[in-house]
């Protein structure tokens, strides 16, 4: 869905409230310099609200509201290395691409960097004295929102301009779960055991509390906001109802979900197993298990609502709903390189013992991957494999859609490299 632009009259408030309100949020960003200051707002006269789906290559974690990881543009294959930056500060989390292919980071020091299309660095901004926990999200006009972890939800312009900074009331600390953009411009974000729903201009509009703990991503799910939980639960929020439980994974979803289609959510659970939960009726099931090792996750959805996964011993997995395996292809081993064990090293792969980050793949079936250890590429749907590098950082944290035929990967020292065809 693109964005479409309305116009509505802005809200009336108090002048005395509107007073504190800007007295507070120059308290919390006047000590980080240098800073851009947020466009004055007239709330008696008209302003332009944009919505509809935010705009860009991966303008979220995971790609899109329903996380399933799927590009809209092609991965690069061959894939090579177009270039390469080292940034000040550590990255954490996943970058955002946005709709002219730049690149926006949250580091690991309370500052935003945006780098252009080409590698250059369009601006960075300080965002008070903390940094987010979770991946930032773009709203429907380019704001890029996140949560620091001083509970603060801030918003930046695409030209890197402070938009509003909102304490939330709550401990930042716990702000580890990636935000939900909303159609209307809104975000929903999760701290511990509260949910907060925001307007597009930072307005806390709606508050919930849950029984668990929320952990990895929230998603647009058929009937509202879509939480998934460190017991395995899984809610749906849409206020100004309560959030309603619809099932139980069977096991922690550390790293969130994905919905495959209007009823099935799947989550690798313990890191051990594929679980799909038919949001209707509650009912779980395991699709794939430990024959596989320990799993990467979130799966990606492909074409069919086929799951693909990375498993720790290196092979790239596609699961049905069914159950059963579309495609398998070994990743690990060097091509040309032949076995010396009759062929099983190639079915199950060298392996990396840590966790890789999650898999992103295209419209045509292309799978770009990024090992834990270092080795990047991408997997074309016949099973072809390009190796762009064989160690393109120590500890790659994302890889990521960067463009047509473009993919960026970001690492926990600070680099950032861009593959392309």
């Amino acid at each position: 869905m693109s964005a479409a632009r309305t116009t509505a009259p802005g809200p009336r408030r108090p002048r005395r409230a509107r007073t504190a309100g800007l007295a507070a949020a120059g308290l919390l960003l006047s000590a980080a310099a240098p800073l851009a200051f947020a466009d004055a707002v007239d709330t008696s006269r008209p302003h332009t609200i944009v919505v509809g789906a935010p705009r860009g290559f991966a303008p979220s974690e995971r790609l899109d509201a329903r996380r399933t990881g799927r590009s809209s543009a092609r991965l690069p294959f061959p894939a090579r290395e177009a270039w390469r930056r080292q940034l000040r500060g550590g990255i954490d989390a996943a970058p955002l691409v946005d709709a002219a292919g730049d690149l926006l980071l949250t580091l690991t020091v309370p500052e935003v960097v945006k780098l252009g299309a080409d590698g250059r660095e369009r601006w960075r901004v300080r965002i008070g004295d903390s940094a987010p926990l979770a991946p930032a999200v773009l709203t429907s006009d380019g704001t890029l929102a996140l949560i620091t972890s001083s509970g603060v939800a801030v918003g930046l312009t695409p030209a890197g301009s402070v938009r509003f900074a909102v304490p939330l009331g709550l401990r930042g600390r716990d702000a580890d779960v990636t935000p939900l953009a909303l159609d209307d411009g809104g975000l929903v974000a999760a701290l511990g055991r509260s949910l907060v729903e925001l307007a597009a201009d930072g307005t806390v509009r709606a508050r919930a509390e849950i029984a668990d703990r929320a952990t990895g991503a929230l998603l647009a799910g058929p009937e509202g906001t879509l939480v998934t939980t460190e017991s395995g639960a899984v809610l749906t929020w849409r206020p100004p109802g309560a959030p309603r439980r619809l099932g139980s994974l069977g096991g922690v979803p550390r790293r969130g979900a994905a919905l495959a289609d209007a009823r099935t959510l799947l989550a690798v659970v313990d890191a051990r197993r594929l679980v799909a939960l038919d949001l209707p009726t509650g009912t779980a099931g395991v699709r794939a298990g430990a024959a596989f090792s320990a799993l990467d996750g979130p799966p990606a959805i492909g074409a069919g609502g086929v799951a693909v996964v990375l498993s720790t011993t290196g092979l790239l997995l596609g699961v049905n709903a069914s159950g059963d395996l579309a495609f398998r292809v070994a990743i690990d081993r060097p091509p040309g390189a032949q076995p010396a064990d009759g062929g099983l090293s190639g079915l199950f792969g060298a392996g990396d013992a840590k966790p890789s980050p999650p898999i992103v793949l295209d419209r045509t079936g292309r799978v770009g991957f990024v090992r834990a250890g270092g080795r990047a590429g991408v997997v074309e749907a016949d099973g072809n494999v390009s190796i762009a590098a064989e160690r393109v950082c120590s500890a790659p944290v994302a890889v990521v859609p960067a463009g047509e035929e473009r993919m960026a990967i970001a690492c926990r020292d600070g680099t950032v490299v861009m593959l392309a065809r």
